[in-house]
């Protein structure tokens, strides 16, 4: 409960952050202002059941938001997203997708279980924040659609309540020296987590202009590592650092870190990061990191991309199907 607790903060002091980060950015003179789509309460009913054992689970693909903006071929947006879950009558998946296409494409995914009355209180409402940037590859529209993936993990068809919001947080974020976004996603395969775990990691050369840099981290853990899980839970530590050089008096950030205990049913949890960093005359290097510690109970895992989604409601590997990153780390500076 405590864990959850502190997570619960973070959310809200990310979307505190977020919001005077979006303020910094158009007072910048980023482009108009940021499209936006609110949507539910919206009860979701006939989720599938759990198959029998060696059956692949039927995941149900609801859209739920959409947005759109324009861009130019080289201009990075910042998407930002936030999906409840709550009211569910069995042990449910709750996966929060965003899928960008048009000018630019980007699929990313974070997700966890939602339990029923029944189950611990922490984990009966949750909400699982999925944000990431996209840059366009072509001057056009680029459209942003938020997808609920769920699945019951019982032998019953499910029904839960979900509400959220899907949107641009900026449609001008400054990039690199190179001209490109600064984000590093984790390739497919998860990273066990025995001890502690230093992953993903950026470094980025930065151009000069920057006044300071917010840097962004979701973390997809997995209760269940390498080992038999006897303990039915694991706990971790998740710590965002980053800190800047190349100059004189270069600054670090306030280390952004949380601890979290995923029990036997949750099973994995989307874990969001941040902090700021304020950049000195001549600091254009910037380093970004998370590292994750395991603490007690079974080992986990860091999950990384996932791959055969379903486009819509269908079995893992059912055509069309996609990839979506999940863990992942990304810097927005103003």
């Amino acid at each position: 409960m405590k864990e959850r607790a502190r997570w619960r903060r973070l959310v809200a002091s990310t979307t505190v952050a977020l919001t005077a980060l979006v303020g910094v950015l158009a007072g910048a003179g980023s482009v108009a202002a940021a499209t936006s789509q609110d949507f539910g309460p919206t009860v979701i009913t006939g989720i599938p059941a759990a198959p029998p054992v060696g059956t692949p689970a039927t995941q149900k693909v609801v859209p739920l938001a959409t947005v759109t903006t324009s861009l130019t071929a080289g201009q990075t947006a910042y998407v930002y997203s936030q999906l409840r879950a709550y009211a569910a009558d069995q042990v449910n998946l709750v996966d929060n997708e965003v899928r960008c296409s048009g000018a630019g494409s980007s699929n990313v995914v974070m997700g966890e279980n939602v339990l029923p009355s029944t189950g611990d209180p922490a984990h009966q409402d949750i909400t699982v924040v999925t944000r990431f940037l996209v840059s366009a590859t072509t001057s056009g529209t680029l459209s942003c659609t938020l997808y609920l993936r769920t699945a019951s993990t019982s032998s019953s068809v499910a029904k839960e309540t979900v509400s959220g919001t899907l949107r641009f947080a900026s449609t001008s974020v400054g990039e690199d020296s190179a001209g490109l976004a600064m984000q590093k996603s984790l390739p497919a395969g998860n990273i066990p987590v025995t001890t502690s775990v230093t992953t993903p990691v950026l470094d980025q050369t930065l151009p000069a202009g920057y006044s300071q840099l917010a840097v962004i981290a979701d973390v997809e853990y997995h209760r269940c590592g390498v080992d038999s899980c006897p303990n039915n839970f694991s706990t971790a530590k998740f710590t965002l650092t980053a800190t800047t050089s190349g100059g004189t008096g270069c600054a670090s950030a306030p280390a952004a870190t949380t601890q979290e205990s995923v029990p036997r049913g949750v099973n994995h949890a989307a874990i969001p990061l941040y902090t700021i960093v304020t950049l000195a005359p001549g600091c254009d290097q910037v380093h970004a990191q998370v590292t994750t510690t395991h603490v007690g109970g079974d080992t986990g895992s860091v999950g990384g991309a996932a791959p055969g989604l379903t486009d819509s409601t269908g079995q893992s590997g059912d055509t069309p199907n996609h990839t979506s990153a999940m863990t992942h780390l990304f810097i927005v500076p103003s």
